[in-house]
């Protein structure tokens, strides 16, 4: 225990509508790949926490995305919507066995286009939900609205495959007066069979009759309902419930707001000299099975838990900015270091301004961040542009000294 108390050691699918059966082989709504298929490509008085600083940054004020729906509006209608290199691992953490992708279609009258949605991770795979129109032999010549889904098509390997059954739903825009349109199937996925669905799913004319409910404002809703049964050759990533204990892996509770978390001593300790104290050293809480946490939000504090226990969640520049807080508190080199890691990285957008990096690698002694960020200051104007700011005022004079000497490089240079 240090003076100020604490623990701290160093400085710092149910189916309704029309079509409940699955389609027969013989019929012209059979499932089958697109046409213009993707080529495989009680508190203890001992332990003290600190109030975090003021937040500086936040990408999001409101509610939680929610991974497995797509945002409405007509920004779903480019071809491709993100190559799987760009997609962000915050979606696929955990091993999600079944979601649900939406895709709402605007001025569908005018659609001449296939319009899909961004990849979703299901499973541990990535899926699209695709749209599109068709008037072909297998759908003897009459135009049909046609849906389909992709499994992991930009994947180039043989050895994956995956028993899904797959839901596609029209959703009806007069919920009380008309049941929602819905078709499903069962398919392998895999290399050669990696795009799937109903050519045929409704006529063109019907989907565009007021009359059917299944269209308002030129606008139309569909969802796809995936359900993975089996997958082979994908790598499962282990995800926690810290609300329910474990019988061989969870030997401590802590509190936050009335809530339990189950936690295993030893691992933590592994990770945090804070939590080692706590657990293993001569204060109240070592006897204790249930330890009280104050000035911890609890969503953060779990998210703490999934960056360090096997699941790693990935740094995100939701999660970045209280992970250094909390990093930092329980002095958890493992967090810090992969914070830093992801501040410096081209994973983090210029969303978060070079003067925000600035000032948490100044709060939080991270010396390879100071020296990206100070790398960006090309122009003396820049930096003087910084020192008119109310951050600079709180900067260590270490950080004030090294903008001085980047300064005087600048104007060397």
């Amino acid at each position: 225990m240090n003076s100020n108390g604490d623990y701290r050691t160093g400085s710092l699918a149910e189916v309704t509508g029309s079509s409940d059966n699955p389609p027969t082989n013989n019929q012209d709504n059979v499932p089958g790949p697109s046409s213009e298929r993707n080529s495989p490509n009680s508190s203890a008085s001992s332990f003290v926490v600190h109030l975090p600083p003021r937040r500086l940054f936040s990408v999001n004020d409101g509610p939680a995305f929610n991974m497995n729906s797509v945002p409405n509006g007509s920004d779903c209608g480019s071809e491709i919507g993100q190559t799987l290199d760009e997609l962000s691992f915050t979606n696929c953490f955990e091993d999600k066995n079944s979601g649900l992708i939406k895709l709402t279609i605007d001025n569908l009258s005018q659609m001449k286009t296939k319009v899909n949605t961004d990849y979703y991770y299901i499973g541990n795979l990535p899926w699209r939900l695709a749209a599109k129109t068709e008037c072909t032999k297998r759908t003897s010549e009459v135009k049909f609205f046609s849906v389909y889904i992709d499994c992991n098509p930009e994947s180039e390997s043989t050895l994956w495959s995956c028993d899904a059954l797959v839901e596609f739903r029209l959703v009806s825009q007069k919920p009380n007066d008309v049941p929602d349109f819905s078709r499903k199937f069962t398919n392998k996925f895999n290399y050669n069979s990696n795009n799937w669905g109903f050519p045929s799913f409704m006529e063109w004319s019907d989907i565009l009759d007021l009359e059917k409910g299944y269209i308002k404002n030129d606008k139309i809703l569909v969802e796809a309902r995936i359900t993975v049964q089996k997958s082979r050759g994908v790598r499962k990533t282990p995800a926690f419930n810290f609300k329910v204990p474990q019988a061989h892996t969870s030997d401590a509770v802590f509190v936050i707001d009335g809530i339990r978390l189950h936690i295993s001593k030893a691992y933590l300790a592994l990770y945090s000299p804070v939590f080692h104290a706590m657990f293993f050293s001569k204060f109240s809480e070592r006897e204790k099975k249930e330890i009280p946490l104050e000035d911890v939000v609890l969503d953060e504090f779990i998210e703490l838990l999934n960056v360090i226990y096997p699941s790693h969640k990935p740094i995100t520049q939701e999660n970045v900015e209280y992970l250094l807080e909390l990093g930092d508190k329980y002095e958890i080199q493992y967090v810090v270091n992969e914070c830093e890691r992801f501040l410096v990285s081209t994973e983090c957008t210029e969303e978060i301004s070079v003067l925000t990096k600035l000032v948490w690698a100044d709060q939080y002694n991270l010396a390879r961040l100071q020296d990206n960020c100070l790398r960006t200051f090309n122009k003396v104007s820049e930096v003087k542009k910084l020192r008119m700011t109310e951050e600079y005022k709180s900067f260590s004079d270490a950080t004030k000294a090294a903008l001085l000497e980047r300064t005087l490089k600048v104007f060397r240079d």
